[in-house]
């Protein structure tokens, strides 16, 4: 035995203390080898427990380590007195791995030697054998093959212990129960895997699987919508939520139209006709069971709602941005409108003023009292417009009225303007390329005053969409 104290100081101020003691073995042999089976359990480290289910033959399995330095083996079983010895030498023996059979139903010892007789190069492990009785798993299950129910499960279980403690069942649609005889409703048809695992008080445990061939018709056709109106064309999912159906199910819908049916599980159909419906559908199934059902008056398809409008004026344009909207639609219990501009109304008749010129479309929806909708869409064209008037005469005697020639009117988006004024004899007098900037009467604005007479006028310029203007008139110079 060996003390050792570690002592752990920071700054010369103790921390903590630690002590521990070791205990060194010396054997007259190195290494020690270890006697180890495959067992069931241990008890207290040193027991090794094996466990058996209603066969009294066993194969143990020796995992006895450092085997390279094992010699010799020797079992030894009490078989209810008579002693049953196999040996050894190595490893390789046929009896390193034994294979007993006990007398039956009951517990036995036994010892496994390594090396027996070496003293400190040897190991021994005790073994205690237990035979249960016998434990089967078995059950049975009702159900209608016909028409969709519970099926109930009985348990039929045995075991010549005192009694069984569990039952856990997998039904094979991913749930489970631990109830001993359930009974479980499937969603889903076919051939369906069952298994039942049981334990006794001795923790016994078996399991069996019988495969149940489920393919009985739904005990009550569910479909969705359960009613329906609105406006043709109707456009209807017919949602089957029966079951047990799948793929190898046989359907015939028949939607009252007289359209073709469908043998889908849930079908689409598009009533094109106003009126009044009875949908049926007949299931079949693999094993030849039958249902149907008829649902009476179950779709109601009525008159859409029609869109149209109308506007005026006709031209709208950046002089005249206001537009009235006529509605013309029928059948509409609600409406809206989408001017194009980011701007939305919903009056039946709205006025609408636009800010901007440039094609919009415009937009209107009406609504059914069904909630069914119908949409139309027009273009408009809001147009720039320029108007630019050249006058006849002007006086330019200093009184503040009438003293400059120049034009009026509107030129939001106009470009390259220019005026040209010429006399008589074809002199240029004037030019400008600012509408603002008007002819005070003297050459180029700076020079003698002009003789009265008459002077030519020229103006061009372009349109906000790039069409060329020119203009051309007299001015008539009075002082």
């Amino acid at each position: 035995m060996v003390g050792v104290c570690v002592s752990e100081y920071r700054n010369g101020v103790l921390l903590s203390r630690i002590y521990r003691d070791f205990q060194f073995n010396v054997a007259s042999c190195d290494p020690q080898v270890i006697a180890d089976i495959d067992e069931d359990a241990v008890i207290n480290g040193q027991e090794f427990v094996l466990n058996s289910c209603g066969n009294a033959t066993i194969h143990i399995t020796n995992q006895s380590y450092q085997a390279q330095f094992i010699d010799a083996f020797r079992w030894e079983f009490d078989l209810d007195g008579e002693m049953l010895v196999l040996s050894g030498s190595g490893n390789y023996s046929p009896d390193w791995n034994p294979t007993v059979t006990f007398p039956g139903i009951g517990t036995y010892e036994g010892v496994l030697y390594l090396n027996p007789g070496l003293g400190d190069c040897s190991d021994t492990a005790y073994i205690h054998v237990n035979v249960f009785p016998d434990i089967t798993a078995d059950f049975s299950f009702e159900y209608d093959t016909c028409i969709a129910g519970p099926v109930q499960f009985t348990d039929l279980s045995s075991t010549g212990s005192c009694c069984m403690t569990d039952w856990l069942w997998s039904f094979g649609d991913a749930t489970i129960s631990e109830v001993r005889n359930p009974s479980h409703i499937y969603q889903h048809p076919g051939n369906i895997p069952v298994t039942l695992a049981v334990r006794d008080t001795n923790d016994c445990r078996e399991a069996i699987t019988r495969t149940i061939e489920y393919f009985p018709v739904p005990n009550l056709i569910v479909v969705a919508p359960s009613t329906f109106r609105g406006c043709a064309p109707a456009d209807i999912f017919f949602d089957n939520l029966s079951f047990p159906i799948d793929e190898t199910y046989d359907l015939n819908w028949d939607f009252g139209d007289g359209l073709e049916g469908s043998s889908e599980i849930s079908p689409w159909h598009t009533f094109t006709e106003t009126g009044i419906y009875t949908v049926s559908v007949d299931i079949t199934s693999p094993i030849g069971c039958t249902t149907d059902t008829t649902f009476n008056d179950l779709i109601e398809v009525v008159e859409s709602p029609i869109a149209g409008f109308d506007y005026s004026p006709d031209q709208p344009s950046s002089l005249l941005p206001s537009v009235d909207f006529i509605d013309e639609s029928m059948r509409g219990a609600g409406i809206y409108w989408d001017f194009g501009d980011g701007d939305f109304s919903s009056q039946w008749n709205p006025t609408h003023v636009y800010q901007d010129t440039g094609m919009v479309q415009v937009m209107q929806i009406v609504t059914h009292l069904d909630g069914c909708k119908d949409t139309l869409i027009k273009i408009l064209d809001i147009i720039p417009e320029v108007r630019y008037f050249l006058p006849n005469a002007f006086t330019p005697n200093f009184d503040s009225t009438n003293d400059e020639y120049f034009g009026v009117g509107i030129l939001d988006g106009a470009t390259n303007f220019e005026m040209l004024i010429w006399n008589r004899w074809g002199e240029l007098i004037f030019q400008t390329t600012d509408p603002e900037e008007g002819w005070n009467g003297t050459k180029n604005n700076v020079g003698e005053p002009m003789p009265n007479g008459v002077y030519l006028v020229m103006v061009k310029y372009k349109e906000p969409r790039g069409d060329l203007v020119e203009l051309k008139g007299y001015a008539t110079l009075i002082r």
